[in-house]
């Protein structure tokens, strides 16, 4: 999907920001910070065991019924993983599942987080900079363009921070349910290869061109997800077009089913204000969206696309507005916490593949009833 709107910073309130060790080694290439962790000082409840069995299918009104009868007699973690319940594990009306997570919204801060990264599912991410591009077009008029583009210093140093942002907010707004291990590799052999007659409506280096830098190191692992950077923007001399800012294709044969995120890179990323790592943040959103959606099997509407976020609300059955984003905020920050915090539960998070067992969706049963009639 496409993005190409400018971002203010998403202020975080009422939060104890402290850095861990890194956890998993970053390659040399790249100076990727360590993982910062993000505890809210009003988590009193000690979380409870919210795991549940994938093939099961709870009852909607015995689920609601424990429900609200933990957060009656103040037994909040219960509460909140039997809310949870009703959305990952009961068959309902989208009403039911908005009042569902009308009181997650509330119980979830209140709840403990795992802080522990090591205690967390992996999710494996491939990260190609392509580090100098070097390309010739023939235009209309018979002139030849050159294209020289060369990732600075600077331009490295400030990708790792993104990549940084991006893996804190992921094991943050999962409840640390899931965090990202990089395997980033810097190309220095000029790129020559790219797809410039593609680019005026899609990505500068396609499927084609970064599948040949994804055979040779998939052999080492799994990838979930496939990042690819390369220089467009700024600098001496014609910059490369290319009509977007990020765009993501939520799964492709070509990487054995990873996700694959193209970013070309300008001089003026992140845009100001932005936060690091919400540009690779909403791409990715667009993979969950699918992966829940297509490789688990859960109903439309478990989570939604990132591009939602534009202000419009995620408005409910009756005519509410489940998600308004603040008069005062022009970021989508808040509209991608909301999916992941609120649509998301944390058995969702537990779940999430590209590798998913042949007929073995956990959400098939979970059908809501609108869907089922």
């Amino acid at each position: 999907m496409k993005r190409n709107l400018t971002l203010s910073l998403l202020i975080l309130t009422g939060v104890a920001i402290f850095l861990s060790q890194p956890v998993f080694a970053a390659d040399d290439v790249l100076n990727i910070p360590p993982l910062t962790v993000v505890t809210f000082p009003s988590a009193e409840c000690v979380v409870d065991n919210w795991s549940a069995e994938a093939q099961t299918l709870d009852d909607y009104d015995e689920t609601r019924k424990l429900a609200i009868e933990a957060e009656t007699t103040g037994n909040i973690a219960k509460a909140l993983t039997q809310w949870e319940r009703v959305l990952d594990r009961t068959s309902c009306t989208e009403d039911q599942r908005s009042e569902a997570r009308t009181h997650i919204k509330t119980l979830r801060p209140r709840v403990q987080k795992n802080t522990d990264p090591k205690k967390a599912k992996i999710w494996n991410v491939l990260v190609v900079i392509y580090k100098e591009v070097k390309a010739e077009r023939k235009n209309a008029d018979g002139k030849t363009t050159e294209y020289h583009k060369t990732f600075t210093e600077k331009d490295l140093t400030t990708i790792g921070k993104e990549l940084a942002g991006f893996r804190d907010l992921v094991f943050e707004w999962s409840s640390g349910v899931l965090v990202l291990d990089f395997k980033v590799v810097v190309v220095n052999e000029p790129l020559t290869d790219i797809s410039l007659t593609f680019s005026d409506n899609g990505f500068p280096v396609g499927p084609h061109e970064i599948a040949k830098e994804f055979k040779k190191y998939s052999a080492e692992k799994k990838f979930d997800t496939v990042i690819a950077y390369i220089k467009c923007h700024g600098d001496e001399g014609p910059n490369i077009n290319c009509p977007f800012t990020a765009a993501m294709y939520g799964r492709l044969g070509e990487l054995k089913g990873a996700g694959y995120m193209m970013i070309p890179w300008g001089t003026n990323y992140p845009y100001k204000n932005e936060l690091f790592g919400e540009m690779e943040l909403h791409e990715w959103l667009h993979q969950v969206d699918d992966v829940v959606h297509h490789y688990l099997g859960y109903p439309n509407g478990t989570t939604r696309s990132p591009d939602d976020g534009r202000g419009i609300g995620d408005n409910r059955p009756n005519g509410e507005e489940e998600y308004k984003r603040p008069k005062d905020c022009r970021t989508w920050s808040y509209f991608y916490k909301h999916l992941m915090t609120e649509h998301l539960t944390r058995q969702i998070w537990s779940e999430l593949t590209t590798s998913p067992k042949q007929d073995e969706k956990p959400g098939a049963k979970i059908k809501t009833i609108k869907e089922t009639k």
